[in-house]
């Protein structure tokens, strides 16, 4: 999910929920599904809808390799670095940082996080990746515990507003219309996936994330670029390549006491 600033977008902050945010879904019959006719009152409804018609063969795991980009204050690349990133539902999540030999990683698992830096772990502490409980971990939760974990993270989730976003009909959870001051999700009214993301830091900063490149992978539609921004000023991009949506992943990989043993990848 290196420098300080690496920390910052990855560490135990708001930042950490800009790592790489994905909101997959596989309907039941194919990616065509919509709901181009479908309304609903409120958050709760949104998320009933989701786990009544998309569970049957929704994403357990994938992994995927990122091409990561980030930008100084003027808006100038500062450095290009290859990320290795593997999920498994509903609470493992690990980020590895350019060379492994590097000792760079990221574990999110069990709601905690492990951040080690030069193969030394430097910090932990209980945490709630918020990409992790949309994308799939609502298929393992009831509706009661995905809106009580969203509601944990600052979405105040008895406001659900329609809108429209790139001349698409869009579903904001959080927030009414042209609040953006306020933490709060964007999805496609039609397909139901996330394209945008608005969070608060603890100094007033508005963290914004912007999803695209929609592809369908396997039947699964994934989000294959991202941006971040800080008070709409580009900090970070990333590329999604080598997406595999049916990895071979062990309880090792996510494991603490094997940091530095286990691996998903080629080392």
């Amino acid at each position: 999910m290196k420098p300080k600033s690496l920390f910052v977008i990855t560490g135990a902050s708001i930042l950490l929920f800009l790592a790489a945010v994905y909101f997959l879904i596989k309907p039941k019959d194919s990616v065509e599904n919509t709901v181009q006719n479908s309304d609903f009152g409120d958050t709760k409804a949104l998320i009933a809808h989701i786990k009544e018609n998309h569970s049957a063969g929704h994403l357990k795991a994938f992994t995927f390799v990122q091409e990561t980009i980030r930008f100084n204050d003027g808006g100038t690349p500062t450095d290009t670095t290859t990320w290795y990133e593997a999920i498994r539902y509903p609470k493992d999540f690990r980020i590895d940082f350019g060379d492994t030999q590097n000792g760079n990683a990221n574990i999110n698992r069990n709601d905690s996080i492990y951040v080690y830096r030069g193969n030394k772990l430097v910090h932990s502490g209980p945490e709630i990746q918020e990409f992790l409980i949309l994308e799939g971990g609502l298929f393992y939760y009831s509706i009661e515990e995905t809106l009580n974990r969203l509601q944990k993270l600052g979405l105040d989730t008895s406001v659900l507003s329609k809108s429209t976003h790139k001349d698409r009909p869009i579903y904001i959870i959080g927030a009414k219309t042209g609040e953006v001051n306020k933490p709060q999700i964007w999805m496609d009214a039609e397909k139901l996936y996330v394209l945008r993301r608005f969070s608060l830091g603890k100094q007033g900063d508005l963290y914004e994330v912007n999803y695209d490149d929609y592809q369908d992978i396997d039947g699964h539609l994934i989000e294959t670029w991202i941006e971040f921004k800080v008070d709409g000023k580009l900090i970070q991009t990333e590329r999604y390549k080598d997406i595999d949506t049916n990895p071979v992943l062990n309880d090792t990989d996510f494991d603490p006491n094997f940091f530095g043993q286990a691996y998903w990848f080629k080392r």
